[in-house]
């Protein structure tokens, strides 16, 4: 019994049709990151094949702090690319982890001949996670039993674990978003700041991607709202420089889906209650609440899969000092 992810790149095979040159410095950023984090974790076992990586072990913990390592890495190198080539070409990887069987078997290769016998029902589920999900997000898929935690309750683990209630694919399994922009292995002052920095380069990247469909826009807007729910244990009631960069950098009708984001995150914060009687909040969801795409959100929040965002957001409003 192992822990095995399976992880690829948001909008690779696209790259690969606009820009040979520039998809290939992607796949060789993603290639050398991922080297040099596994290779120092000799319990981490991988295999890269184009732009997807497989990657096993028999301590899940540090299988999933590896992979979040990778991905807040992957993030970070956003930073050094061109601002104008970030619409079309990034490194944000996607996938999903899980606990099962998993046989590999060595066979007999030739010069010309490569074999990568596997068989692990771990795989197939992990690749059907990220098929399925959108944005740059790791998705954990933890036993639906108390009495057997693998990811959930381990204290080894250096991410968040946010329970993901609008994914069911199998039915013994409870599935998680990992909060990977927030390393709990690091001081409080240190993951805040890296918080804060990896949120301001997925700002870039959507500010880049803005004019680009709504589906593809959408890619960064969740991997934002990943950002944003792993600040959530740093906002306060009184100064948010996070807060007040959404309020006042996604004010626009496309942006329906962080205004839902921001009262989700403030609704964790561990100052949730004060921030009722915030007048740049309150001001913000009266401004929103009244345009054309709020419909989006009532829409998205009334499906059976959101009752969790439902109910938080009528929390925020019942408390509203209006």
């Amino acid at each position: 019994m192992k822990a095995l992810a399976f992880i690829d790149l948001l909008g690779f095979s696209q790259m690969v049709t606009k820009n040979h040159d520039k998809s290939k410095r992607i796949l060789n950023d993603f290639y050398n990151l991922t080297f040099d984090i596994i290779k120092k974790e000799p319990k981490v076992e991988g295999d890269l094949f184009s732009d997807s990586l497989l990657a096993h072990s028999s301590n899940p913990a540090l299988l999933l702090n590896t992979l979040s390592k990778i991905y807040r890495e992957c993030l970070r190198k956003n930073d050094e690319y061109n601002q104008d080539d970030l619409s079309n070409f990034f490194l944000l990887p996607r996938g999903g982890i899980s606990f099962g069987v998993v046989d590999i078997q060595n066979r007999t290769e030739a010069p010309n001949l490569a074999k990568n016998f596997i068989v692990s029902p771990a795989l197939v589920h992990s690749a059907k996670m990220e098929s399925k999900i959108k944005g740059s997000r790791l998705l954990v898929a933890d036993l639906n039993n108390n009495e057997r935690p693998i990811f959930n309750w381990n204290d080894d683990v250096k991410s968040v674990l946010y329970k993901n209630a609008t994914f069911t694919f199998w039915n013994d399994f409870k599935y998680s978003d990992a909060l990977w922009f927030l390393d709990l292995a690091k001081e409080y002052d240190e993951q805040k700041e890296e918080v804060y920095n990896l949120i301001d380069i997925s700002i870039e990247l959507i500010k880049a991607n803005s004019k680009n469909s709504s589906k593809v826009l959408e890619h960064h807007l969740q991997t934002l709202r990943i950002g944003l729910l792993s600040y959530s244990k740093f906002l306060s009631p009184n100064t948010n420089p996070i807060v007040t960069r959404i309020i006042t950098e996604f004010e626009d009708e496309k942006y329906w889906l962080v205004w839902i984001t921001l009262f989700e995150m403030v609704m964790r914060s561990p100052d949730y209650w004060a921030f009722s009687s915030n007048k740049e909040l309150i001001n913000f969801y009266k401004s929103v609440s009244l345009k054309k795409s709020w419909s989006n959100v009532i829409k998205e929040i009334n499906t059976p899969r959101n009752e969790y965002l439902k109910d938080l957001l009528n929390t925020f409003v019942q408390e509203l000092s209006i």
